[in-house]
């Protein structure tokens, strides 16, 4: 997979910036972008290249059957919209299920588009940033928390007991699980049921083989539908969001 994600890179590289948004919808219902579409080449051609390939659901194209085994789920350019003006906030995301359950994650590849930083995770045997081993962050101080604004916002209503809370809403949460599993982030929360499978996918192995809690609000894997929820960080900090009663995921 990490083969794959440099792939992607590569392709996509020269349309870093490009500002050029197309007329067409992707599979996942996002508006089309070149960086979208030159990343979508490169998964294609490279499935087009192995044997007996497994399925795939990709954010562009939907879901691919293929005669081998599992289930990849690749969003090619998470954060499509950051890297189509330039913005250095996105990456591509990649993970392997042997199942249709999020419950099987064994293996994720997150690539930085912009800086390069290599996040990847076994389940069993850790997960890693650039070689080095990663643990989420112990919690201390005021805690930083990736969490998208919502009109009626219960992370502002109940501030989780703290006092003050720094927020951020980036625009990749892929590349926000990575940084919750660097423990560059205290916690991700989205509770807004918004989220595909594939923003989430390859984050949550990194955050689970971190030494994080990983909720979310449904295991199976059905296709690119806008179902998901999801709680992302420390022990601690989850614990802090339970017992504010925001949700049970």
């Amino acid at each position: 997979m990490v083969d794959l994600a440099l792939r992607i890179k590569e392709r996509a590289l020269p349309h870093i910036g490009a500002d050029r948004e197309y007329s067409y919808i992707s599979a996942g219902g996002d508006t089309a972008r070149a960086v979208d579409e030159a990343a979508q080449e490169a998964l294609s051609s490279w499935l087009e290249g192995i044997d007996h390939p497994p399925s795939v659901l990709s954010e562009e194209s939907g879901l691919i059957e293929g005669e081998g085994r599992g289930l990849i789920l690749v969003d090619p350019v998470d954060g499509s919209s950051n890297a189509d003006r330039g913005i250095p906030f996105a990456c591509i995301s990649i993970a392997y299920t042997p199942s249709r359950s999020l419950k099987d994650l064994e293996k994720a590849v997150i690539l930085d588009l912009f800086r390069g930083d290599l996040y990847h995770a076994i389940r069993g045997k850790g997960a890693f940033k650039n070689g080095r081993r990663m643990k989420v962050r112990r919690f201390r101080g005021t805690p930083v928390i990736y969490a998208p604004c919502r009109q009626d916002d219960p992370i502002a209503k109940h501030k989780l007991g703290f006092d003050h809370i720094a927020r951020r809403d980036l625009g990749s949460v892929a590349l926000g699980l990575a940084l919750v599993a660097e423990g560059k982030i205290d916690a991700l929360i989205d509770l807004r049921g918004d989220l595909r499978i594939v923003d989430l996918a390859a984050g949550l192995l990194l955050v689970k083989e971190s030494g994080g809690v990983v909720l979310v609000n449904r295991h199976e894997i059905s296709g690119l539908g806008r179902e998901y929820s999801v709680m992302a960080g420390s022990r601690e900090i989850l614990g802090r969001i339970k017992d504010a009663g925001l949700m049970e995921l």
